[in-house]
């Protein structure tokens, strides 16, 4: 019976442990000063509830980009400027000439994301750091992928896959192969 115990005990010891390593990866996202960002403006409603439901938006995205990574990941990322697709001009309504603003998407008003960013993996070793990072997406209307431009922040979402897929796991891939 003891040793049915000990060894049931050293078989949870071990499950703890492992369930710590392998739990999901883990995102934290610092916005720094999202008051003084490039394009952060809405084209109804108050500038402080938009750029409440922009974060919000993308604390989603950056969470679906930390279910990419292997479990027991930890990505730290600082957005220190976010520039929206489109630019936000005025509207004129009716003979009254009521003014509302809307966001018009052109070309030429592409998206653009500063940051800095450290990943490490599950034993807290740095794998990928990057500082002042400038993510852009000047061909963000003729990428050719259906479906991002029918839904909010679409674009954006668009370029940090790209920019995701193309910097980020590749490092993660590296750092496993050599494991």
């Amino acid at each position: 019976m003891r040793k049915t115990l000990i060894m049931f005990s050293t078989a949870m010891l071990f499950s703890v442990a492992a369930t710590a390593a392998t739990g999901p990866a883990e995102v934290k996202l610092t916005w720094q000063n999202p008051e003084k960002y490039t394009d952060i403006r809405p084209g109804t409603g108050t500038k402080k509830a938009y750029q409440q439901k922009v974060i919000k938006a993308f604390d989603k995205m950056w969470a679906e980009f930390a279910e990419k990574l292997p479990a027991g990941y930890k990505f730290e990322v600082v957005i220190t400027d976010l520039d929206l697709a489109g630019d936000v001009e005025p509207m004129y309504s009716g003979a009254g000439r009521t003014m509302n603003d809307i966001r018009v998407v052109k070309d030429i008003y592409f998206p653009k994301m500063n940051l800095d960013y450290v990943l490490y993996d599950a034993n807290n070793v740095e794998v990928a750091k990057g500082t002042a990072v400038k993510i852009k997406d000047m061909g963000f209307m003729q990428s050719g992928s259906l479906g991002h431009n029918s839904r909010e922040f679409g674009y954006e979402q668009h370029m940090l896959e790209k920019w995701f897929e193309k910097e980020v796991l590749p490092k993660v891939q590296t750092t496993a192969a050599k494991s």
